[in-house]
């Protein structure tokens, strides 16, 4: 089990340059880079240990709450507040598609495979596109009310979706038949995260509190945790799977042991500098194992956490 003393959070980099709130960030053309959109319909590239200016990627008329670089294609996958997802090719610097569902906002994108992503959509169904043909192919009705996160459990072909009516929904992911519902939370379920072996799954709801469910039997619920003191609006696992961080509109970003679930660190801004509004999304990097995040206050901030050998 680790020990909170045995945790080590620095600030590396605090950067400015947006000029709205930021609610998405995705993993960019190299390790070290990544990229931010928000409210002010900007999508940034920042060298991620540089102090450099960000680089504009592209522009688009809305909040962006969803990105995803597809960069063997030259894609960039952007979905806004007002349920429109725009495909951007970022050699001609041209939107190539776009697919309009009224409804609500689009918050969740994830890859599928090298052609096909899944978008969840605020009003509750769940959208496969063909990235080659630029073409929907699939909708699948999950809830009556919004989507607000995706999961792709790759091993065991299943589809999960955090939606706004309290539930967890596991779709299969071949014939798109619904398997099971995991309830529990008592408001909207903003966020899941699946830990790197696959064992456990993270949920994180407007309730304030934490659910780990046991994927291998059946998502049963093994664990709640309040965990902040408003909404819970982003999970993330470190890539060795020893930590797992999760963001608050609080102001919060909180360290956690991924196996005990035990916290370990609160990084705030008396201590470490952190947000002063809320925390609304964030990335963790294979890049010097950096964890980034991004908030209301238009920032976005990268930081060291360094495990000290006697923690372990």
């Amino acid at each position: 089990m680790l020990l909170p003393s045995f945790i080590q959070i620095q600030k590396i980099n605090h950067y400015t340059g947006h000029a709205a709130g930021i609610f998405s960030l995705a993993q960019g053309f190299a390790q070290h880079e990544i990229l931010s959109g928000g409210g002010d319909g900007v999508i940034a590239a920042w060298q991620v240990g540089n102090q450099e200016n960000a680089k504009g990627l592209a522009s688009i008329a809305g909040n962006v709450f969803a990105l995803k670089l597809v960069p063997e294609m030259q894609l960039l996958v952007a979905g806004d507040l007002n349920g429109v997802l725009h495909i951007i090719n970022l050699e001609s610097k041209l939107e190539v598609a776009r697919f309009a569902y009224e409804g609500g906002a689009i918050f969740s994108i994830v890859l599928i495979d090298n052609n096909n992503i899944l978008v969840g959509a605020g009003n509750g169904n769940a959208y496969i596109i063909d990235l080659t043909q630029l073409k929907q192919i699939a909708v699948i009705e999950v809830s009556d009310k919004s989507i607000r996160a995706v999961c792709y459990i790759v091993n065991r072909r299943e589809f999960l979706f955090a939606c706004s009516d309290f539930n967890i929904y596991v779709y299969d992911a071949d014939n798109f038949q619904l398997k099971n519902v995991l309830h529990g939370h008592d408001n909207s379920v903003f966020s899941i995260a699946l830990n790197p072996s696959g064992t456990r799954l993270v949920s994180g709801s407007r309730d304030a509190q934490l659910k780990v469910w046991d994927v291998q039997n059946n998502y049963t619920c093994l664990m709640t945790i309040p965990a902040h003191m408003f909404t819970i609006n982003d999970i993330v696992f470190s890539p060795d799977g020893k930590l797992m961080a999760t963001a608050g509109r609080d102001k919060h970003i909180k360290i956690w042991d991924a196996e005990a679930f035990n916290l370990l660190k609160v990084i705030d801004r008396e201590k470490f500098g952190g947000h002063i509004n809320s925390v609304n999304k964030l990335f963790w990097s294979n890049w010097n194992n950096y964890l980034i995040s991004c908030g209301d206050d238009k920032a976005v901030m990268v930081w060291e956490i360094v495990i000290s050998e006697k923690g372990m």
